[in-house]
This record gives C-alpha cells, sequence and structure tokens, in this order.
C-alpha cells in the first residue's frame, strides 16, 4: 500500500460534542493525500463508539484505543502507528482551516523542508461562554536552513511565534526518536517537542498562511487554571533544558548569549502571563520563580545580568519582563497593560 503524504493525528478524550467538526475539518481538505488516526485515551463519554462511526464513513480514518494516559500518551500512540511522510497534530475540539494541507504540501516541494509551520486563529472562551479571538500579529515569511545559524534560528523563532505542535507538519524520519514528554499533562508539551525538533539538524519554513483554528474553553488543559499553572510549574525545568539543548545545537559561540537571553525572556514572559491569569497564591508564585532560576543556574550561560538589555533588541515587552525577574521585582508585570484581558470582559 502506498505511504500517504500526511499523517494526521487526533488524541481523543471525551470529545463527543466537539470531535465529528474536528475530524470534518480535515476530510473536507482540498489536500485528499492523507490518513487520519484517532487515539481514543480511554474516554468514559461516548467518543469511542463516535470514532469507529466516522472511521466506517472514510477509509483514510484509523482508529486506535487505550487506557488514560494522557495526550502525551496519546499523540506518542499516534507517532508510532503513522504511516505518513509528514506528520501533524489536531486536538479533539479544535479545527483544520481550509487548504492547510495543501499550503503545506506546496511548501515542501518548494523547499524541501523537514518541517513547515503556519499561521493560526487563536479564540478563548470568555466567562459569559463566548469565544472570542484574540487577535496576534502574524510574522513574516521565512526560512531557517539546517546548522548553526543563530541569527537566523531566532528569526525564525520571532517569526514563527508561539511553538504549538498543532500548526506545524513534520517529516516523519526527523521524529524517529522524538516523543512527546509525559511528564506534561497540563501543558509545556508542545514546547519540549519542538525544542527537540530544532536540536536536529533540520530545514524549515514558516508562512503566515493560517493552517489552525485553536479554541481555549474554560476547561482546557491550555487554560491558565490554578490546577493547570501548578502542573506547569512542575516541568519548567524540564523546558528550559530542552531549549538550551536547542540553542546550542544551532548557534555559534559568537550569537549563543544574544539567542539565550530572548530564549530566557520568554521563559520569564511565559511564567509571568500564567501567574497572573491563575491567580495563584504568593506561595505558589514564590515556588515557580525559584523553580526557574534554579533552571537557568542548571545551564551554563544563563546568569547574564544584562541579559535584558540583549532581549530588548528584539522584544521591548519581554526585555521588561526580563528586568523585572532579574530585579526579583516580577509581581509589577501584572500591572502592566493586559489587551487580552480586555477583550475577554
Amino acid at each position: 500500500m502506498q505511504r500517504p503524504l500526511f499523517s494526521i493525528i487526533i488524541p481523543v478524550y471525551n470529545a463527543a460534542e466537539t470531535l465529528t467538526s474536528a475530524v470534518e475539518s480535515i476530510l473536507n481538505q482540498s489536500e485528499p493525500d492523507f490518513e487520519l488516526l484517532l487515539v481514543d485515551d480511554g474516554s468514559q463519554d461516548t467518543s469511542a463508539d463516535l470514532c469507529r462511526q466516522l472511521a466506517a464513513g472514510d477509509t483514510r480514518i484509523r482508529v486506535f484505543s487505550q487506557e488514560n494516559g494522557g495526550i502525551c500518551a496519546a499523540r506518542n500512540r499516534g507517532l508510532a502507528e503513522a504511516c505518513g511522510e509528514y506528520i501533524g497534530f489536531c486536538d479533539d475540539d479544535d479545527l483544520y482551516l481550509p487548504d492547510a494541507l495543501q499550503t503545506a504540501k506546496q511548501l515542501v516541494k518548494d523547499t524541501g523542508a523537514d518541517f513547515v509551520r503556519g499561521g493560526y486563529e487563536l479564540l478563548r472562551e470568555t466567562d459569559s461562554g463566548q469565544m472570542v479571538q484574540l487577535p496576534h500579529a502574524p510574522g513574516t515569511a521565512c526560512r531557517l536552513p539546517a546548522g548553526k545559524d543563530g541569527k537566523a534560528y531566532l528569526t525564525f523563532l520571532t517569526n514563527a511565534g508561539p511553538q504549538f505542535v498543532w500548526n506545524a507538519f513534520y517529516k516523519r524520519d526527523l521524529l524517529v526518536d522524538i516523543r512527546f514528554d509525559e511528564r506534561c499533562r497540563f501543558g509545556l508539551e508542545d514546547f519540549l517537542f519542538n525544542a527537540c525538533v530544532y536540536a536536529k539538524d533540520s530545514a524549515a519554513v514558516y508562512t503566515p498562511f493560517p493552517f489552525y483554528r485553536h479554541y481555549e474553553r474554560g476547561d482546557s488543559t491550555s487554560a491558565a487554571t490554578a490546577k493547570a499553572v501548578q502542573g506547569r510549574i512542575q516541568t519548567v525545568s524540564i523546558w528550559v533544558q530542552a531549549e538550551y539543548t536547542a540553542a546550542q545545537a544551532r548557534c555559534t559561540s559568537c550569537d549563543f548569549r544574544d539567542v539565550w537571553a530572548v530564549r530566557k525572556a520568554e521563559f520569564v514572559t511565559f511564567l509571568m502571563h500564567q501567574l497572573r491569569d491563575s491567580h495563584v497564591g504568593q506561595d505558589i508564585c514564590r515556588s515557580a520563580w525559584d523553580r526557574l532560576r534554579q533552571a537557568c543556574r542548571n545551564t551554563t550561560g544563563c546568569n547574564g545580568g544584562l541579559d535584558f538589555l540583549r532581549a530588548a533588541r528584539h522584544n521591548k515587552k519581554q526585555a521588561i519582563a526580563l528586568f523585572l525577574y532579574t530585579t526579583h521585582l516580577q509581581a509589577l508585570y501584572a500591572h502592566l497593560p493586559n489587551k487580552e484581558e480586555k477583550l475577554l470582559k
């Protein structure tokens, strides 16, 4: 049997209300050369039956079932079963946007890239239950060559935006020894996964053309609830180490410090957002910052006191966050203007 061009993996858990829409957004793609893997992760509702019903209607769908192990375990099962040349991921309550696969296919053909990243739409649920689109400026189309080029690496990360997996397609051969870290049950798994991908000697391409629509619901694992944020705090040190390894692989000794300053600012800004939005207590905040500081101390070259000046060349808001972190005044970040909060009211 001929290998499909794409394998799309959907981890399924208690998604009876949203799964059909997610699946249809993939089946309706203009590019038909794909297989769709539905991995039921021990659902307690009718999701497993729905998976089988959907598969009965289209031979490109394959269904797998397992005991509940979390989104990482489900995605890893999909990776083990996938046959396509390129692999993509979709959450069970999100959507692929039209022409996502066709656009990725053309980019691969034109550039020979090992992985492709695209734009995305982000919608967040308000307290009243409405979905509000959160605007974000798309980056500029760019390419990342294989090998050490810290400037190109930083340019690519800046333009491609947050390193999720659902708006990307990866050559399957690139992922032979890469899997999702199953210790991540409340987020950060995408960031760790992509850091491992960047640590490979691989080439990438980014387009601002939107591939994906992500819905952040109140009960989503991506939401900044107190429970989820505490879970992310437990794994932040793993993320820092993975990013450090990727930066070492991508940078020369001359450009490493600038790149690492910006990546450090990313950790700090992420944690500031999470703590602010979850409204957790001071004990949890102190624990979070202690963990991040220890993680940074554990990586050589992380302690540059003037890193915020390097970061300022690329992102002024992140530079402010890094300055507050460096001076142990990170609590002040909560008082900076929050455009998302205004949109969600």
